[in-house]
């Protein structure tokens, strides 16, 4: 990511907005869980959490991508971006059409979050329809979790 020149919210020590760290964090968590799931054995009980985490995060990042829409659709291009700044087009176009652009990428951006929570809602629901029936070895008895 090109960070150069960029204005950012209030900061941490390492320069990075508070949410740009909260950001990373929740990447970097995911993609822990991805790794633990890996050499995790295939469990009902997870397939049906991480379900409902994947359908929370889909949300949260359709949320995100709403204030972001509204955030870059009122950023204003050229002199005056802010105060001391400028916004300009580091490949010489028009950052007011970059701007909307943008603006677009972040619509279609909500639109595919949208599909994709569907999808994961459509997972989630499908995983809690399913049970496990124990042998009963070792407990005298088989049941259904």
């Amino acid at each position: 990511m090109n960070t150069t020149n960029i204005p950012r919210g209030p900061r941490g020590d390492d320069d990075r907005s508070h949410a740009v760290m909260r950001a990373q964090a929740g990447a970097d968590a995911w993609r822990e869980v991805i790794h633990a799931q890996r050499a995790a054995a295939a469990d009902h009980g997870d397939f049906y959490a991480l379900a409902g985490e994947m359908v929370e995060t889909l949300r949260c990042l359709d949320s995100l991508a709403s204030v972001l829409v509204g955030q870059v659709g009122s950023y204003r291009a050229g002199p005056g971006g802010g105060p001391g700044r400028e916004v300009y087009d580091d490949a010489g176009a028009n950052p007011a059409h970059r701007l909307r652009a943008a603006v677009l990428a972040l619509v279609e951006t909500r639109d595919e979050l949208g599909q994709a929570e569907r999808a994961a809602n459509r997972f989630f629901s499908a995983i809690s329809h399913i049970g496990v029936r124990f042998d009963g070895a070792g407990d005298g008895e088989g049941g259904r979790s």
